[in-house]
Parts: C-alpha cells; structure tokens; sequence
C-alpha cells in the first residue's frame, strides 16, 4: 500500500458495528460512524476489533467507492498507540524519501565523506514524524547520533547521518512507557521528562 493511498479520518464515534460470514472462513466486519451513512469495512477473524460506541482514528483506503479500514493504522483517539502512530509515520516517510532525500542534497552543505547525511529536517519528514521536531532533535542529540554542522540555504544548521536513523527511531518507539494520554517517557531521551507521540491523524510533515 502506497502511504498516500491511507486516509485518516478525524476522530468518529463507532455505531452499527456487524459482523456477517465471508469466504474462506473469515469475516466480514462493518460500522458506521455515529451522525451518517458512510460505511467502513475489513476482513478479520470472528472477534470484534472495534468496540461500539467508542471513539476512534481511522486509516482506511478507498476501493471502488468503498473505504476499506487498516486496523494495523486505526486506534482508540483518546489512547495513542506508539506503534500504530509510528508504522503511519513510517508509511508516511517512505513515500517522502525519494523528494526529501533530493531537496537536502540540493539545499544542503556539509563536509561529510562517512556516507549520506540529510539535513535535520528532512531526516525528520522521513524518519521521525512520530515525534516533534524538537523531540526528534533532543533524541538524536541524547542518543550522540553522528551529526555534522551544514548550512541550509546559507543558514548555519545541522545534518544527521541516515544510517542508523531508521533503527533509532524503531528503538525509541519500542523503550517508551506511557505517562498519561499521547505522553511517553524513555530513558533513550533523558533530556526530557515526557514527549508526546502523535496520534494517527495528527501524523504530517508540517511542522
């Protein structure tokens, strides 16, 4: 699945949740959202996934007129997931790899010769969406990840070594607990007392 084909919805209340027999001994699981008629739908094994009544953010694909939901980037919107949010960032991320990658080799000038180095902000729209900017930042400043004073489009700033920036990320989404809500602490990121993760639809490459 191609990351732009995933929508999100905004946060909608679960209502006319069915579950009827599909082939191949699977099933077929549908709702509404509470307020219209638009049906969302996905093939699961026989127990509920979602739960009536409760609020959610949706990842879902339109097929032929019908929105087929992700479960894998759907999530309670008052519990952020950190794996959830952080598989849409990655979906999100590999799509912008190809353009980002570009625009930091044009705009951005380093010394570097250890491999490719990416302005931070553009390591952040690929890699870190999860995650704020400064957060992003602080993380790889705690973490000592090689990192190389640049200048962006005449502007002093920092680039940071893609190699290793995947697995660092993936690092710090599996050490965190939570604190309350979308906040999170992790002793990879002691510099600061808590974080948030962004919930699914609050995922985008703006800042």
């Amino acid at each position: 699945m191609k990351s732009r084909e995933l929508l999100t919805t905004p946060v909608l209340i679960v209502t006319g949740y069915t579950i009827v027999s599909h082939r191949d001994g699977k099933f077929l699981h549908s709702f509404t959202p509470e307020s219209t008629t638009t049906v969302y739908q996905f093939i699961a094994n026989r127990e509920p996934v979602f739960d009536q009544g409760e609020r959610y953010n949706i990842g879902y694909t339109v097929k032929d007129g019908v929105n087929w939901v992700d479960v894998s980037a759907s999530a309670k919107a008052d519990h952020v997931d950190p794996h959830k949010s952080y598989y849409v960032s990655k979906l999100l991320g590999e799509e912008l790899k190809e353009v980002e990658t570009q625009k930091s080799d044009e705009r951005v000038q380093h010394n570097a010769r250890d491999g490719r180095y990416l302005g931070k902000k553009y390591a952040w729209r690929i890699y870190g969406m999860a995650v704020a900017r400064d957060t992003f930042d602080a993380y790889m400043k705690d973490i000592a990840h090689p990192a190389v004073d640049c200048y962006t489009e005449g502007s002093p700033s920092v680039a940071y070594r893609e190699a290793g920036l995947e697995g660092a990320m993936a690092a710090l989404i599996q050490s965190v607990t939570r604190v309350g809500g979308n906040r999170f602490r992790s002793p990879l990121l002691p510099s600061k007392n808590w974080f948030q993760i962004k919930g699914i639809s609050a995922i985008t490459d703006k800042k």
